[in-house]
């Protein structure tokens, strides 16, 4: 069977996206999978930090270059089921990944002898992110509380609408598609607005391609949260991108600030494996199970009933 590929991206950096992968990672190993961390953030890597390791020539460069396989970049973390490809992280010489190099890599990822490859991806809307985040098995978006995060969401959100919807288009109706996004954004909306119709009625777009966005949900994490109102963020994004983008949007669960979590950076060990009983570890099983077991919450709730 082949590998369920997942990626994390974000449209903010800074928001905990490197914390969020390898933790999802060690937490699936946990639950008796083989997984690989890939990191592709493309400004320069830092997953290897996260797991005390050091700097290598080994690295995701070489196979954009084709001197090696993507199995042949993989390495061993300490952790057992649970390994990594290093990224980018000579960050003075600039990475130009094009979208064909992207879905290569997809296509060698998926015939890894593992169960779940996960991308740390890099903040931003390249083409190249783009373009994984859309191949993915699992698109998983990470926010936090910040007013400037959640703006970002939204615009990385509006953006993977664009790009998924640019293959299907002709230059002069993607043109128009863009255009009709800006005044879109300039308009006051008051009650019900579905941007689904009025890019079609704006564009000429015959094609729905929304059914093919929402059959594979975007993902939302929120991280960082300190109070209720910060957890219920994932809900809140999730109510507005179905309201005014007729989007699915499915938020699977929060992370609490923990002071736990830097001092584990600082120390090069993963706080789940350097703290491995705090709440935190509970929320990331929690998010697992909702991620890899179908109608995980009615069962859960039937079972607290």
């Amino acid at each position: 069977m082949a590998a369920q590929l997942w990626v994390i991206g974000a449209g903010k950096g800074g928001v905990g996206k490197t914390f969020i992968s390898s933790s999802l990672g060690i937490t699936l190993s946990k639950l008796n999978n083989k997984v690989l961390l890939i990191d592709f953030d493309l400004t320069g890597a830092n997953l290897h930090t996260t797991f005390g390791l050091p700097l290598t020539k080994k690295n995701l460069r070489q196979f954009f270059l084709g001197n090696s396989t993507i199995q042949q970049l993989v390495q061993q973390t300490e952790i057992p089921r649970v390994s990594y490809v290093q990224g980018y992280w000579d960050s003075w010489s600039p990475a130009s990944v094009s979208v064909d190099q992207v879905r290569q890599l997809v296509d060698s990822c998926r015939g890894l002898d593992y169960d779940y490859v996960i991308f740390d991806m890099g903040a931003g809307t390249s083409e190249a992110y783009h373009e994984l985040f859309k191949s993915a098995d699992e698109k998983i978006l990470i926010a936090n509380p910040e007013p400037t995060c959640v703006e970002k969401t939204y615009r990385f959100i509006e953006s993977h609408i664009c790009y998924s919807l640019k293959e299907i288009s002709t230059p002069e109706s993607y043109g128009k598609l863009q255009e009709t996004l800006r005044e879109y954004k300039m308009m006051h909306h008051k009650g019900h607005f579905s941007f689904r119709g009025y890019l079609k009625d704006a564009t000429g777009f015959t094609f729905d391609h929304f059914e093919t966005l929402n059959a594979k949900p975007i993902r939302l994490i929120v991280n960082s949260t300190r109070s209720r109102m910060d957890q219920d963020l994932g809900y809140s994004i999730k109510s507005v991108c179905n309201k005014y983008f007729d989007l699915a949007v499915d938020s699977v669960g929060f992370i609490d600030f923990d002071n736990a979590v830097w001092q584990s950076v600082n120390n090069r060990e993963p706080v789940l494996i350097e703290k491995p009983f705090t709440p935190l570890a509970g929320q990331f099983l929690t998010i697992c199970k909702q991620l890899t077991t179908p109608n995980f919450h009615s069962n859960f709730y039937r079972a607290v009933v």
